[in-house]
């Protein structure tokens, strides 16, 4: 049985690994927001303008500014061109976007190699402790 949608809900279905998973535009906005983000941190990392971005893919500077607003969800080829422009693997500017928990935890990850041990022990404890008190305000609210 599926799930029920507000009425004028948009839904895509999209398969991942063979199994079907309805993908709401709410949801896809947020991807898109997301998506933004990254772009926006790698162009500014880097000391790009969105001008200078947009003469790199070929494309008009409201186009960039579209994408890092999440107005509009960048065409995978444009990913992979941002990405090549931003030196940084594809996946990284996906994985930016998801809102997945193993995503998540790779960028994570990531940021916490660029740690010393020592402040590495300290922030996963600090990580430990916030879930452990936000899974029990959560509970609290059932």
């Amino acid at each position: 049985m599926l799930p029920e949608f507000p009425h004028g809900t948009t839904i895509h279905v999209v398969t991942h690994h063979g199994m079907w998973n309805m993908v709401t535009a709410r949801q896809e906005g947020q991807f898109a927001k997301r998506i933004g983000m990254a772009l926006a941190k790698q162009r500014i990392a880097r000391n790009f303008t969105q001008e200078q971005v947009a003469a790199l893919i070929g494309v008009e500077q409201e186009t960039i500014s579209r994408f890092e607003r999440g107005a509009t969800l960048p065409p995978l080829l444009r990913l992979i061109d941002l990405a090549e422009i931003f030196d940084v693997p594809l996946d990284a500017l996906v994985r930016a976007g998801s809102a997945r928990s193993i995503d998540q935890a790779i960028g994570l990850a990531e940021s916490l190699n660029t740690l010393s041990e020592e402040d590495r022990v300290w922030v996963l404890g600090w990580v430990t402790d916030m879930c452990a008190k936000l899974a029990a305000v959560t509970e609290g609210k059932k």
